[in-house]
């Protein structure tokens, strides 16, 4: 390509000049083209791999006789598009030059000419999108998919200099990271070393200072330890490296993919130097809202717009705080230095105004101030940020958001969106909503009663927590002083440091929280702290929609709810009506429809049980997506991952802070036992729930580090007789004595029932109680250093572990379970395993279909399933039929026939045991399932009518269907295989007669429900006519369509032309036996002819004599001497004509003689005639063209050739690994590979 021309000093050096002119010159790089193999070329490729100093291998230069400067005018990866631009130049400029008098003016010329070119070739479209990349991080990129023969697809996120130890010797090269992969590669002394490591198979990733690899990080994985040193920028390379490993954990756990955030392209951002790779800025940007958000618990869909520094003027302490301010697109929050010291987050829904301001009267302080005025009528809820970084600009950013949420604003006013009762966004106003439960009562329910019928509480939700609606006036007077003096204190409190969401949020307000929180105003702090407010007033008919589409929705999910109803806080009055337990079903069903890749998780209905008891029915909703989504990740799902992730990270806590602890709890193996019930339910079900919501306070302010430092606690209180403790049934005992005892201020329901020993300690006196506010302060006041930042690191550590250790789990599962029913050994299955999970990892084509099907799907069992495209694609590469002009056919049927449920998705078990048959089975049962397949799921007949799939497809369900009433007809008559069991007899001959076959616009296949595709095993299967003959037989000749050797296609001719005189040999005995029956069914009549029925009252019944005495002679006869010799070679001849030609064999059909047709109209009549005795005459279908099974295996059997073909071994373990290869690294050249398997 054509470059801006540039001066160059020395011409040769590292470079040789290939073709030159008197104005130019044409080189390439040593090392690269006709250079690449001296010792030269070696020496430069080993500078420029180190120093990553290669350019592209070939450019052209500009020269003049009297000029000793060269200019740079063309460069190019490739030969033939250098030499392209040396043709150009050529034809279009040599001639021109030609006619200069002066050197200069030839250099001028020749500048100003390849600038117009390079200006017209970068000329873009103004709408279109700026290039994400720069040019030299465009040509790594192509280097490295070339370096490891990536696919285009794959996306390099950055790259560094470092060296990489190989047997103990560090190796200089460059460590590439990409979306999937970390790659490394080094080239010295024409020794090349490649390393590549897929970010799924990562188990272990982190910083090391040994000995033998110093200041290294290391890189684990099932089978190898990778170390890379000296680098540059090591924290930023890590960081990078843990975000991609952990992006990869996620997609093993949601079956996500990663897309590019294309608004970063077009976002406008001042005084930031942009990075040369767009992915690196947008995972930079990512983890910097990942921080945004989780700092102030802000919705997932919020992203990071920029920050700056600041300070904030705080009215209640009447200074300045040093901070930072962040922008988002819906939100202005501000941080303090000192952390926790304060921290504001303001919606911009409650922005009134923002104005400049430069100076105030009497204080020369202030500049470059920045003024926000809310819809909060306190002054304590207005805000003055001082010394604004960069004011103007950020002024602009806000305007511009401002003006965006301007129409949502006018669109839905706080009256407008909500029910009556329901909070507003400034909840200041509704102190008394929970105050007075007959006042919130509708007009109806004052009329008819309190109680209501439960059809009505199951379409109306309840607008009051369910604890104003069971206490009775002396629990309110015995908690009543109690709650006031904790009201008082928070009344001033907001007084001082503003209400809702826009509140000051300070030290004051942590300590506030710790001493336990008002049961009136809980639901108000919690909606605050834990961000669900903001999801609830962007959403504000959500709930709403969901509880209707989730009750009438049904499915698994609905089913384990009503089974967990009653098991949720069974000991509280609110959960022993049926006015409670609609309403955690309405919330559970709500959820459950919002969020189907979680659905229900148990230990879900014991939160959202506390939550109602404190919240109105909306208010526990938002709380429990809040909870599941941002606060606790990956907790509520089939296999809680954050669960087992935490308990990782409580671990390394303990080893931490209490080492001789852990080695106890480590000895008996209880750590795994106590922190799943633990942090699964906040603690709920482990102590009584009213101590335990004291953790939830906390929680929702503070997040995840509180589970973390109460656990401490409670072990570091347990300490000394933990310690002693013999096994793990004592060691667990302790614990739940302690927890049993905790206590709150007041436990009215919450107190669990006592087993005996429990009963013994607390006889002994009131000392064995423990109040929670103790634990939790001592919680702060040892471990109060824990951060949620640690925690999250902790978390990435221990998430790669628990994932590899899921999917190990998960694949010995499969193999275990799938194993004993297919006959591949475990090398082959495991190979298959690993391919099938990869391209569910990578994002196949089928991924939607996948998705669908695995919800509610006994796919789940095995854990991994098989859609069209990837099936088609292992099928094609890796499977002794996958060759020939028919394979996509062949595909077809193979798909439909093991797609028994309809969900198109195959299940791991069926494929593998298709393989099993078709790479280890025996000749006769591959040649019963081939046989099976073209009967029941014929392949389409042409690709041509590949259009019309979707009539071929119907026609072979139709055919499929038929094909199965036949066998269930022979389940009736007892002619089953014996290898089937009593339970497969009944199974099948209650089957349903007819499937239902419908079409998925996914992959426009159709299908048969409620079949097994096993049933081709059975011992008697029906016979094939003419036209599935031939389908099949095509079939055959395609898997020998490259086949030189003519003496197999001799075989194949013999063995067709075989059967089709075996099948017209058949076709006319049984004519000739119709007619035989017919003739003696026929009744006397006084116009039948008195020789014609003196004749036929000679001839005998198709039950005594199956065969007529007229071709009893002809039957003992050679087949082929019943057609003549033109007949049969025709008919062969027709058979390979129609394979060649390609003719639809829908439309391929044998003629037939005058004879035949006149014998088939004389059939016809007779049977006409014999209308009265049908139930002994002959169908015509009966009398048709047809070969048995028997028949087909006894004549392939004969020709050595067809046999050694269908019986040849075949090694899927090394045709997946070649196909895996294939897609991921070349393995041509002299290289070292750390490829891990799966």
């Amino acid at each position: 390509m054509w470059v801006k021309p540039e001066e160059v000093l020395i011409s040769g050096g590292f470079w040789d000049t290939e073709v030159a002119n008197t104005y130019f010159l044409l080189q390439h790089r040593k090392g690269a083209g006709h250079g690449s193999r001296g010792f030269a070329g070696i020496l430069v490729g080993t500078l420029d791999s180190v120093f990553d100093t290669k350019p592209p291998p070939y450019r052209i230069l500009h020269q003049t006789p009297s000029a000793e400067l060269y200019y740079i005018v063309a460069v190019s990866l490739k030969k033939e598009e250098i030499d392209e631009n040396w043709v150009w130049l050529e034809r279009n400029l040599m001639t021109i030059l030609a006619t200069f008098d002066n050197d200069e003016d030839v250099t001028d010329f020749v500048r100003c000419k390849i600038e117009s070119l390079v200006a017209n070739s970068t000329v873009t479209d103004p709408h279109s999108t700026p290039d994400p990349d720069s040019e030299t991080f465009k040509a790594v990129s192509h280097k490295f998919k070339k370096l490891f023969n990536l696919p285009d697809g794959e996306k390099l996120v950055n790259y560094y200099s470092c060296s990489y130890w190989l047997n103990r010797l560090p190796r200089q090269g460059w460590l590439y990271l990409s979306v999937n992969y970390l790659c490394f590669y080094s080239f010295l002394l024409g020794k090349e070393t490649r390393v590549i490591v897929r970010w799924r198979d990562v188990i272990l990733l982190d910083c090391t200072n040994a000995l033998i690899f110093p200041d290294s990080i290391r890189v684990s994985t099932r089978d190898h330890e990778h170390y890379f040193s000296m680098l540059l920028r090591k924290k930023e390379t890590y960081e990078l490296m843990e975000q991609l490993a952990n992006m990869a954990m996620k997609q093993l756990i949601n079956d996500e993919e990663f897309t590019e955030d294309k608004e970063l392209l077009t976002k406008v951002s001042k005084k930031i130097p942009k990075k040369a790779s767009f992915l690196k800025r947008d995972l930079d940007a990512r983890a910097h809202s990942d921080m945004y958000r989780s700092k102030f618990r802000l919705p997932l869909s919020e992203k990071l717009d920029g920050s700056t520094t600041c300070f904030l003027w705080a009215p209640y302490k009447k200074s300045y705080i040093s901070g930072t301010l962040y922008v988002s697109p819906n939100y202005i929050c501000f941080d303090s230095k000192i952390a926790n010291l304060v921290s504001i987050v303001c919606p911009l829904r409650e922005v009134l105004s923002v104005e400049r301001i430069d100076n105030i009267k009497g204080n020369s302080s202030v500049k470059r101030a920045l003024f926000l005025c809310t819809t909060q009528s306190s002054s304590s809820n207005s805000f003055l940020f001082n010394d604004v970084g960069d004011r103007d600009f950020v002024i602009r950013k806000l305007s511009e958001m401002l003006g965006r949420t301007i129409p949502t604003k006018n669109a839905l006013p706080d009256n407008i969106g909500r029910k009556p009762g329901t909070r507003s966004n400034s909840i200041s106003e509704e102190k008394v909503e929970y105050s007075s439960p007959t006042s919130q009562s509708s007009p109806g329910s004052q009329e008819n009663g309190v109680s209501s019928s439960s059809e009505c509480l199951e379409a109306e939700t309840i607008m009051l927590p369910l604890r104003t609606l069971c206490i009775g006036p002396e629990e309110d007077l015995e908690e009543g002083e109690h709650d006031k003096r904790k009201l008082a204190l928070w009344e001033r409190h907001w007084n001082e440091y503003g209400r809702g969401v826009t509140m000051y949020r300070t030290v004051e307000t942590a300590r506030l929280v710790l001493e336990g929180l008002p049961d009136d105003i809980r639901p108000e702090v919690w909606m605050i702290f834990s961000g669900a407010i903001n999801e609830q007033a962007m959403n504000p008919s959500h709930y709403e929609q969901a509880v209707v589409a989730g009750l009438q929705r049904g499915g698994p999910a609905n089913d384990e709810i009503e089974r967990d109803l009653h098991r949720s806080l069974p000991e509280h009055p609110a959960f022993q009506s049926e006015t409670g337990i609609s309403a955690l079903r309405r919330v559970l069903c709500a959820y459950a429809w919002r969020n189907p890749a979680i659905g229900y998780c148990q230990a879900m209905n014991i939160v959202a049980s506390v939550l109602l008891v404190y919240c109105n029915e909306e208010e526990a909703f938002w709380l429990l997506a809040a909870l599941s989504e941002r606060l606790l990740p990956d907790y509520y799902n089939t296999k809680v991952v954050g669960a087992l992730v935490d308990q990782g990270v409580l671990e390394d806590l303990i080893l931490d802070h209490l080492p001789d602890l852990h080695a106890k709890l480590s000895r008996l193996g209880i750590i795994s036992l106590i922190s799943l019930s633990w942090f699964l339910t906040l603690f709920l079900s482990v102590m009584p729930f009213e101590a335990a919501v004291h953790v939830v306070d906390c929680f929702f302010y503070d997040g995840a580090r509180v589970i973390f430092m109460v656990a401490l606690a409670i072990l570091n209180a347990n300490k000394d007789v933990l310690e002693k403790c013999d096994d793990e049934g004592e060691a667990m005992m302790i614990l739940s004595e302690y927890l049993s005892s905790i206590t709150a201020a007041k436990l009215r329901y919450g107190k669990r029932k006592a087993s005996v020993s429990e009963e013994a300690v607390t006889s002994e006196g009131a000392e064995a109680s423990v109040n929670i506010t103790d634990i939790i302060e001592s919680g702060y006041k040892n471990y109060g250093f824990i951060t949620n930042v640690a925690i999250e690191r902790l978390r990435v550590k221990h998430r790669l572990r628990v994932v590899q250790l899921l999917e190990d789990t998960a694949m010995k599962n499969t193999l275990r379970t799938v194993g004993p029913d297919c006959l591949l050994n475990e090398e082959d299955l495991r190979e298959l395993v690993a391919y099938v999970r990869a391209e569910q990892i990578l994002g196949a084509d089928d991924k939607e279909v996948r998705q669908r099907s695995m919800s509610g799907n006994q796919l789940g069992q095995e854990g991994y399933g098989l859609g069209y495209e990837t099936f088609r694609q292992l099928f094609l590469a890796a499977s002794p039929w996958g060759q020939g002009d028919r394979a996509d056919s062949l595909v077809t049927s193979m798909f439909n026939m093991l797609d028994v449920d309809g969900s198109h998705m195959l299940s791991f078990r069926s494929v593998a045991w298709l393989y099993g048959v078709l790479c280890v089975g025996d000749f006769a049962r591959k040649l019963r399932l081939f046989y099976y397949l073209h009967l029941a799921f014929p392949p389409s007949l042409d690709d041509v009518d590949s259009v019309k799939r979707e009539e071929v497809e119907e026609e072979a369900a139709v055919e499929a269907e038929e094909y199965f009433d036949v066998i269930e007809e022979d389940f009736g008559k007892g002619k089953l295989d014996l290898s089937i069991s009593d339970e497969e007899k009944v199974s099948a001959n209650n089957s349903p007669k007819k499937g239902n076959a419908y079409k998925d616009e996914l992959t426009g296949l159709a299908t048969i429900h409620n079949r097994d595709y096993r049933k081709y095993e059975q011992r008697f299967l029906p016979p094939m006519n003419q036209e599935q003959f031939i389908n099949m037989w095509r079939t055959v000749y395609s898997f020998f369509a490259l086949e030189t050797n003519q003496e197999i296609f001799t075989s194949l001719s013999r063995v067709g032309t075989l059967l089709l005189q075996i099948g017209e040999v058949g076709r006319r005995v049984k004519e000739c036996a119709s007619r035989s029956i017919s003739e003696s069914a026929t009744p006397t009549d006084s116009s039948v002819n008195t020789d014609t029925s003196s004749e036929s009252s000679k001839k005998v019944s198709a039950l005594d004599s199956p065969m007529p005495s007229e071709l009893a002679g002809a039957c003992t006869q050679a087949p082929e001497k019943l057609l003549s010799t033109d007949e049969t070679e025709r008919k062969a001849r027709e058979l390979e004509v129609s394979h060649l030609m390609n003719v639809p064999g829908a439309e391929y059909s044998l003629q037939k003689s005058p004879d035949d047709e006149s014998s088939d109209k004389e059939t016809d009549s007779v049977s006409s005639a014999s209308n009265i005795h049908s139930s002994s005459s002959v169908s015509h279908s009966e009398l048709e063209w047809s070969i048995s099974f028997e028949q087909f295996l006894a004549n392939v059997a004969n020709e050595e050739r067809l046999v050694n073909f269908f019986e040849r071994s075949f090694s899927l373990a090394e045709e997946v690994q070649k196909l895996r290869k294939r897609q991921a690294v070349s393995t041509n050249g002299n290289f070292s590979t750390a490829t891990t398997p799966s």
